[in-house]
């Protein structure tokens, strides 16, 4: 799960917004929350904000 995780991060900090929010809408509420645990444990704080954002 952590490779399609990755790939969010990476179409976020790419600028593809709209394909991150999309991606995200897609998973369900246990990989949701995954998705926070991965965001907060294995990405640089300074994107945790705006990706959060998005996620809301």
């Amino acid at each position: 799960m952590d490779n399609i995780f990755e790939y969010m991060v990476e179409t976020y900090i790419n600028g593809n917004i709209s394909v991150f929010r999309e991606l995200y809408h897609e998973l369900n509420r246990d990989a949701r929350k995954d998705f926070t645990d991965f965001l907060l444990s294995e990405v640089e704080p300074t994107y945790w904000r705006e990706i959060l954002k998005q996620t809301i």
